[in-house]
């Protein structure tokens, strides 16, 4: 099946890290019925799933761009694991060990500052790399259109730092009387 060149350009874009809005078109309600491992690696690549990259190989590299492209595929894959990885974690906890970075991505330990050092070149997350203690602190990732799963994520979070923020108030205002007579 010849699939639309515009399902292939956010793919083989190499400055595309942003699925969002091809996942939210209607061109996707077509391309699920007449070729559905395109929207599944559409959805993989949005989520930065490396396994979902894997298992979807086999079709995938039937098609010829694709297949030439491959390493830079994975990589782009990769990269967006890494704004996953990045995006899920509350702001207070970005600082990610080299290991957990290559698990998340599938990559080896000793590629992790290289893949770090690319997403902070493109501007797709902001902070630094610790090479003797071997992590990396993420203070930004770049916005992108969510899907409804990351949306409940953020929900999630923002609720979290709402409830942090209550208790930070009670304990200031149960402090007031002291802090006022002192």
């Amino acid at each position: 099946m010849m699939i639309p060149y515009s399902a292939l350009i956010p793919l083989l874009g190499d400055k595309v890290y942003n699925f969002g809005e091809l996942l939210a078109h209607p061109l996707l309600d077509a391309l699920k019925v007449a070729c559905p491992w395109i929207v599944e690696l559409l959805l993989a690549f949005n989520r930065g799933d490396m396994d979902k990259l894997e298992e979807l190989q086999p079709q995938w590299t039937q098609q010829p761009d694709l297949a030439r492209n491959e390493v830079a595929l994975k990589q782009k894959c990769a990269l967006l694991g890494l704004m996953e990885l990045t995006f899920n974690r509350a702001s207070s906890s970005r600082s990610i060990s080299f290991k957990e970075v290559a698990a998340a991505v599938k990559l080896p330990v000793e590629e992790v500052e290289l893949l770090v050092m690319k997403a902070i070149s493109l501007n797709l997350v902001r902070g630094s790399i610790d090479e003797c203690e071997k992590v990396v602190n993420l203070t930004w990732v770049q916005p992108r259109v969510l899907d409804l799963k990351q949306i409940a994520e953020m929900n999630k979070r923002i609720k979290q730092w709402g409830a942090a923020v209550e208790k930070t108030v009670k304990e200031v205002e149960e402090k007031i009387p002291e802090l006022l007579c002192n």
